[in-house]
């Protein structure tokens, strides 16, 4: 499996003419995504904790895109070589989170989703803090609710009661 390093990634995102703003998400759910690998490593859940981080620097790459950015990050990612990357960032969306096929089913596509719901641009914050951001950003209140609720599901799968990061 052929992996990005962090510096790799960055230069992907540059060349991709991605804002620094989003950069600095995606490095901060790249910092929670290796905050929860490791924890689940320690108990001795097996984590590829370098396509985590991979998949969480390279998940918002085509954000500004006119088109659906979760189909174009994945079309991108995967022209670039990096299929189980691009596998891996198809599923932390939430506007296809209904649809079987961009469920998070793995470890890893379920520490990059979550991770991405407990950034707010470059701050870590609470899901519920970060569900109050979306539904004030995008018009969408019943699919949030359904969205909120999986969150917390995979919350409680990854990290139990202790949600401390």
């Amino acid at each position: 499996m052929k992996l990005p390093s962090k510096e790799e990634c960055l230069k992907i995102l540059k060349e991709a003419d991605v804002p620094a703003n989003i950069i600095a998400h995606t490095s901060k759910v790249c910092e929670i995504a290796e905050k929860i690998s490791d924890r689940l490593i320690k108990k001795n859940i097996k984590v590829n904790k370098n396509l985590v981080a991979a998949a969480a620097m390279l998940h918002d790459v085509k954000k500004l895109s006119r088109n659906d950015h979760i189909i174009e990050g994945y079309n991108y990612i995967k022209s670039l070589g990096y299929p189980e990357v691009a596998e891996v960032m198809r599923t932390h969306g939430l506007v296809h989170v209904e649809n079987e096929e961009f469920f998070p089913k793995t470890v890893e596509q379920k520490i990059v989703f979550y991770a991405d719901k407990r950034a707010n641009g470059d701050k870590l914050v609470s899901v519920d803090e970060r569900f109050e951001y979306i539904m004030k950003r995008y018009d969408r209140i019943k699919e949030v609710r359904r969205e909120l609720e999986i969150t917390k599901d995979i919350e409680k799968e990854l990290l139990g009661e202790d949600t401390e990061l």
